[in-house]
This record gives structure tokens, C-alpha cells and sequence, in this order.
């Protein structure tokens, strides 16, 4: 057999399949951290509109994923946010594959796609959590609550991306692995980001449900939901951006080893 010709057959095939281990490990780690995140959103968008009170808005929601997980992931609610993070890891994936396949730098291309996939859907997923939990029924979604999500969402993606490396350093001299700290790191900062990005998104809440409210009402809204939403917010960085991510890499990984790609 021509050597030539085995190494251009195994190339012509080693990229479609790449993209299916990509399509496959992105299906199963959204899996993984749909129903943490679907819990957190839905509790922190029922918190804001007045719906429910935080703890038991998450109590509640808990407890229904635990007594019918089956019937918990056919929700809509559900739906939305896993589509949000397969979507969101298939695009880093294939970007990743299509670049290294074409010898290209992946890092700024893969940035792009993510982002706009990650920053489009989020605002898409609230949008409709907004609707689907306010107390006052669905309606027109101002476009400028959909401009602070979409400004809330790109601080929170930028963090991911372009962590300072003083944060991993100063992990690092506290006696910790370099790829550890790096990881900490790339969860830390994005949680530091939320305490800027929650006043957005409250107010982008704020601005659906009581649409007539004066300037002072919404800043003293702001400042009683701050905290809580922060906690929330962070709460819901470490599924997201740390056991999804992780997952999403092992799964890619293993199964690129097992096809000896």
C-alpha cells in the first residue's frame, strides 16, 4: 500500500471526524451543567422581578429537578440554556479544528465565534426567562435592556479570555501548579467581573418589569438586589465556566485518543 496514499486518506476523514468528536463532547458537557445553570437563572430572574424571594425561589426549583429530573429537562427553560452552552462549545471547538486544520492561530478566531455566539443566545436565554417568570406576563423587551445584557455578557466573555496573568502568577506563588492556577484564575476573574456586571443586568430586568419606574426607584431596586445577585451570579461562573469547560476538554480529549486523532 502507498504510504502517500494511506496518510492523505486518514487526513481526508481525521477532520470530519474531529468535528463529530466536537459536536458529540460539546452535547455532553452542556449535559453535565444545564440543570445547575437553569436553576441559578431561573431563580435569580424570579428573585429580580419580585416573583419569588431568592432561597426560595432556588429551593423550589431544586426540588423539582431532584423529584423529576426527566420531566425537568423537557422545560423550555431548560432547552434555552442548554442550547446556549452546546452552542457556545461547539463553536470553540470546530473553530479550534478548522484552524489547526488550515495551520492557522485559533486563539483570536476562536474568541470571536464564541463570543458571538455565547454573548447572542445569553441575551436571547434572559430575554425570554424575563417573559417566561415576571409576575407582569410578557411584552415588548425594551432594546435597551437587551443593549446592558449584551454590555453584561461581553465584560463577563472578555474576563474569560483575557484574564490578567498577575491573577495565575499570584496563585501560582502560593505554592499551586501553574495549570491549576491557571484554571483558578480563568474562574476567578470572571467572578470578580459580576460585581460590576449585576447592576446591568438587574436594571435591564428592572427596565421590563416596571417600564414607568422613576430613577430613584430603580437605583434603591439596584441596591436591594445587589448583593444576592452577586452571590447568584458567581454561584452560577463556576458550572458555567469551570466544570463545563473541563468537561467539555476531557470528553474532546479522550475521545480524539480513542479514534487515535
Amino acid at each position: 500500500m502507498n504510504p502517500e496514499l494511506t496518510s492523505e486518506s486518514r487526513l481526508s476523514w481525521s477532520v470530519p471526524a474531529k468535528l463529530a468528536i466536537d459536536l458529540v463532547s460539546a452535547g455532553a458537557a452542556s449535559l453535565l451543567v444545564s440543570p445547575f445553570v437553569t436553576i441559578l437563572d431561573r431563580a435569580i430572574i424570579e428573585n429580580a422581578t419580585g416573583k419569588r424571594r431568592l432561597s426560595c425561589a432556588l429551593k423550589a426549583i431544586t426540588g423539582d429537578f431532584v423529584r423529576n429530573p426527566f420531566a425537568f429537562v423537557r422545560r423550555r427553560e431548560f432547552a434555552l440554556v442548554y442550547g446556549l452552552y452546546a452552542a457556545t462549545y461547539v463553536s470553540a471547538n470546530t473553530m479550534e479544528t478548522m484552524c489547526d486544520a488550515a495551520n492557522v492561530e485559533s486563539a483570536m478566531p476562536r474568541f470571536a465565534a464564541t463570543s458571538a455566539v455565547n454573548v447572542s443566545l445569553c441575551v436571547y436565554k434572559d430575554r425570554e426567562f424575563a417573559r417566561m417568570f415576571s409576575p407582569v406576563g410578557p411584552h415588548k423587551f425594551p432594546l435597551t435592556s437587551l443593549g446592558l445584557f449584551a454590555m453584561r455578557d461581553a465584560m463577563t466573555v472578555a474576563a474569560t479570555f483575557f484574564t490578567p496573568p498577575e491573577i495565575a502568577a499570584f496563585i501560582e506563588s502560593s505554592g499551586y501548579s501553574k495549570s491549576t492556577s491557571s484554571q483558578a484564575a480563568q474562574i476567578l476573574f470572571p467572578s470578580l467581573v459580576q460585581f460590576a456586571s449585576t447592576p446591568l443586568h438587574l436594571l435591564s430586568l428592572d427596565l421590563y418589569n416596571h417600564p414607568q419606574s422613576m430613577s430613584t426607584k430603580r437605583i434603591a431596586f439596584v441596591r436591594t438586589e445587589y448583593l444576592k445577585t452577586v452571590a447568584g451570579r458567581i454561584s452560577r461562573i463556576l458550572p458555567a465556566f469551570g466544570f463545563g469547560s473541563v468537561g467539555n476538554k476531557y470528553f474532546r480529549e479522550e475521545m480524539r485518543t480513542a479514534a487515535n486523532l
